[in-house]
């Protein structure tokens, strides 16, 4: 999956040093990330384009235990979180307001297309 963003060099900090993702291309209007065995490409939009078309993005986690944690002491803004009978998801905050889903299955193979409830958001310091 390519996303574009305005500032890719903010970007692409934010994938690296909060997610722990591995550079594996960079070029004059593009990086590539690898995350596991998926690729996300990074992609700088144009002069006066308006971003727009992606709900969110999905990536694969193959370990969830311990994962709020690590995303917490990376110091990204957990949004929201769900559990299905076959997988659990970490909903993130991205850079240029990019919704990001953790997910992550027992059986990886697995993918569920049924819709089930919204994630539950998380109360903010501003509730508590």
């Amino acid at each position: 999956m390519d996303v574009r963003v305005h500032d890719r060099a903010k970007a692409k900090r934010f994938f690296v040093e909060q997610l722990g993702m591995d550079v594996v291309g960079d070029g004059p209007d593009h990086t590539f990330l690898l995350f596991g065995d998926q690729v996300l490409g990074l992609r700088d939009a144009k002069d006066g384009e308006t971003l727009g078309g992606v709900d969110h993005i999905a990536l694969r986690v193959s370990e969830w235990t311990g994962l709020r944690s690590r995303v917490g002491r990376a110091r990204v803004v957990i949004t929201g979180e769900k559990e299905r009978e076959d997988s659990r998801s970490l909903y993130l905050r991205g850079p240029e307001g990019l919704r990001i889903e953790l997910v992550w299955r027992p059986d990886p193979h697995s993918h569920s297309c049924s819709h089930p409830a919204p994630a539950v958001p998380l109360a903010s310091d501003e509730d508590a």
